[in-house]
Order: structure tokens, then sequence, then C-alpha cells
């Protein structure tokens, strides 16, 4: 594996560069999408959420990409029609024109696994997908997780794990714009996110398949996780190949409650940057996100739409833990207000504070009630802009948080990314850094040379890069990695 420094990644910022040369740091472990690495030993327990996620972090390694050839190419738009032909074998079975919709998705068939497919959301809204090859049209129903707040919506990708013997698949996007992440025995098959053919053309067409060619036939163990404006639909394979699911019960999950920095667009992820690269090196290959932009503990006056309550952490959980996610991370601060008058919401600076703690408090009460095993981890409020020390408003903001988090019970995990370390459940601790993760008042644009936010803060001067997405993505890792095996 050719190895890629830090140094090389800062250089490469958040450009097309990062995305082509630098994005295989952080990337993937062979324990994220399973081959031999977190193989649990005699007296591991992988019966408990913890025991599942310290048996993920103490075996993950560093990430590797695949060397194989991989051709991606797209079908006609607007088609069912398999690339591959005449002969392909369609899941779901397509059920014509006559049946309305398919009563099989990728939720519930059978040839594939993905954690807690009963939590899926069957979109609408595809309609019929006719096809130029007669036999393969269908009212194919698309898949997502989906988190509906009061106004908005937070929508990612599902995971698919298979077993395929052949040499290649394909799999029929609804809309457009298709991104993949595409995990085969372990590895990366690309150095970012897929979202183009091989020959460099946008994954642009509509409603239509998309065929993944290895070059030779194997059997391989496949973690697909594929997204498009409204969701995959089905999987097609050659005739006389196989298929068959790839259960992974006993590995991690973890759900991530946050804001619009975890919404943020990784090099390997269309979404999620820092919590999906993080998962990817902790060996979590079951993700899940609730990230809705200008939100936080309580309402706020972000814009009209986030004035609504039911937009804030608290309304959003009960449509996050019915997963029963081993790891639930929590991420906000940013867009809370705890220090100044701010009407209608708040007449006065000691409201807004009393509305934060109570809205802190109480969230973290509903998550250890609806999750009474599963390890709670925080962090504070993001800070793009570091002070030295620490911003008094948000380093408020983090010991409330800190606070709330301790006084509900164990398993947790606290990590302090303004002062740095971490604490746990356990008692356990590292010491503090002294500086946050972020540190510089600089941004991509305008680099101010004190610090790393010159290569990691976007030119909007608060969001991550894609180079900063990883950086975070490993900080939170390694940090999250030490505390678990010290809980």
């Amino acid at each position: 594996m050719t190895s890629i420094s830090r140094r090389d990644v800062m250089k490469l910022g958040s450009g097309a560069g990062l995305a082509t040369a630098g994005s295989s740091m952080l990337m993937c472990t062979t324990a994220l999408m399973g081959s031999s690495a977190a193989v649990a030993a005699v007296g591991d327990d992988t019966s408990t959420p913890l025991g599942r996620l310290k048996v993920a972090a103490r075996d993950s390694r560093q990430p590797v990409r695949s060397y194989d050839p991989l051709i991606v190419t797209q079908g006609q738009q607007n088609s069912a029609s398999p690339v591959m032909g005449a002969g392909a074998v369609v899941y779901p079975t397509p059920r014509g024109s006559a049946v309305n919709p398919n009563p099989v998705t990728l939720a519930d068939l059978p040839q594939v696994w993905g954690f807690r497919r009963d939590t899926w959301t069957r979109q609408t809204g595809a309609g019929y997908i006719g096809a130029t090859i007669p036999g393969y049209g269908s009212w194919y129903v698309p898949i997502a997780r989906v988190h509906r707040a009061q106004t908005k919506t937070s929508n990612i990708t599902c995971g698919l794990h298979f077993t395929l013997t052949g040499q290649a698949f394909e799999v029929l996007f609804a809309g457009t714009d298709a991104r993949i992440t595409l995990v085969v025995d372990g590895k990366y098959m690309a150095y970012q996110n897929i979202a183009t053919t091989s020959s460099g053309a946008p994954l642009s067409n509509y409603n239509c398949f998309t065929r993944f060619d290895f070059g030779y036939r194997a059997t391989r163990r496949i973690s697909l996780y594929g997204w498009s404006t409204q969701g995959a639909c089905a999987l097609a394979i050659a005739p006389g190949d196989q298929i068959e699911p790839w259960v992974r019960s006993t590995s991690p999950s973890m759900c991530v409650m946050a804001d619009s920095y975890g919404g943020a667009r990784g090099a390997n992820w269309n979404m999620g940057g820092p919590f999906f690269e993080a998962a990817a090196a902790l060996g979590i290959p079951h993700i899940d996100l609730n990230a809705i932009g200008g939100t936080g503990y309580a309402p706020n006056n972000t814009n009209d739409e986030t004035r609504q309550p039911g937009n804030a952490f608290g309304p959003r959980l009960p449509d996050s833990v019915n997963a029963a996610p081993d790891l639930f991370f929590t991420a906000g601060g940013i867009n809370d207000n705890n220090s100044f008058a701010a009407p209608p919401l708040y007449n006065s600076a000691a409201q807004a504070l009393a509305s934060f703690n109570n809205a802190v408090y109480g969230y973290y009460r509903s998550v250890r009630a609806s999750l009474p095993n599963s390890v709670l981890a925080a962090m504070g409020p993001w800070a793009p802009r570091e002070s030295i020390p620490p911003n008094p408003v948000e380093l408020s903001k983090l010991q409330t948080i800190r606070a709330a988090l301790q006084s509900v019970g164990g398993p947790w995990i606290f990590l302090d990314n303004l002062n740095g370390g971490w604490s746990n459940s356990a008692g356990a601790s590292s010491p503090a850094t002294g500086r946050g993760w972020q540190t510089g008042t600089g941004k991509l644009d305008a680099p101010h040379g004190d610090g790393n936010a010159d290569i990691y803060i976007s030119a909007d001067g608060t969001h991550p890069t894609l180079a900063g997405c990883a950086y975070l993505g490993e900080v939170l890792a390694s940090n999250l990695r030490a505390a678990l095996l010290a809980l």
C-alpha cells in the first residue's frame, strides 16, 4: 500500500487531488467490512453493545485500498434493463406493470443482508420503471434510512451486505446522481466515493442500473452503501452466478445525532464525513446518521425553519434510537443559544441559558431511558475558529453537555474537543492537550498560518473540507478507541 502522510493530505487540501490521491487515509479497516480482522477470540463477549464495540476497536487495522480492477458503467436512463442484457437475474423479481408496488424490496430481500432493515423506509415516487428488454419492468420501491423532523429530513444510504460468486453485479438506482461506497473483501474499491463511471462521466442517468465489473470471476464479500435522489431498489447478477446474504449480526452499530457538521461530505462517503470515517477506522460497518443543518439541543433562531421545536435533537430521538445502536454519539451545540436574548424564543440571556440547560439534561435522560445498555458518547460544540483559552460561551455549553451525560449513568464517553482529551464512565481519562481539535483562525481560501483551520476549514469559514473530514474522523476514532478499551 502506498503510504500517504498527514503532510501529503494537508498539501492536497479539499480539491480533487484529495479525492484521487489522499483519501485512502482513514478510509477503511479490514475489520470494517469484515474480513478476518475482527474475529472474536475465546472469552470475547459480542453479546453486549460494549463487548461488540471493544472487539472491533481492538482489532481494527490501518486503512487499505484494493488495487483490483473495477469498471463502472451505467445503463440507459429510465430503463430497468440490466447492462449485462437479457438473461440477467434481478432481485427482487420484476412483477411487470400490473403489480403496483412490487411487494418485495431490498429492505426484505432474502438474498442480501442489512442491519435492522425493519427500520428502513420504503420510498415513494419512483413510479413504474419500464425496460427495453422484455420482462424487467416493475414498480420498484427504493429504500433509504430516513429521519423526519418537524420541517426537515435527514436521508442517508443503507448498507447492503452479501456474498457474490461472479464477475460483476448491478444496482438499479431510482432517481439520479448515484453515489456509492463499495467495499469488497475488506477493502475500498476506489480512492473516493464513486460518483462517475470509469470513463469519468457522472452517474447522472436517472432510473437505471449501474454496473460494477471486477474483471474476473471470484467469490467476494461485498458491502455496498449506495445513495441516489430516491434510493437503490434492485440488484442484478449474471445467469449462473450466485448471491447470498452476508449476515453481520455480531458487528457493532453506531448512530449519530448531529447538525450540519455531521452531514459534511467526506472523500469516501457522500455524507456524514467525519463520523463515517471514524466508524470505518473503528471497524463499525452499521452506520446511521440523523444530521440536520442549523439544529441543536434546543430550538434556535438560526433560520425560520429551525424555530420549530420539532427540529431540535430531543424530538428527533425516537426515530434514531429505534434500531438500538451499540454506540450513540451526539455532536451539537454550535447552533444553540445559551447566552443572549433572541426574541421571540428567548427574551433574555437567562432564559436562553435555562432553556439550553434544560434541553440538554432532558435529552440525555431520554437517550439513556431509550438505550439502557448502549454506549453513549458526546462532545462539545464544534469550534471552527479557535479561541485560547476557549471561548467562555462554547466552554459553558461543553460543560453542560458533559455534566448532563455524566448524570445519566454509564457506559458513556465524553470527548473534549475544545481542550483535548477524553473521559469515560469507568473513571478513566486522558490528559488535556491544551488545544482543541480545530486550531487557528484561518480557512482554506484565507489562511492565517496559525493552525490547521487553513487546511481543514472550507471557504465558508465553518464546515470541514474533505481533508478536514478525514482529520476529524481520525481524531474521533483515536479518542473513541482509547476510551472504549478503557471502559
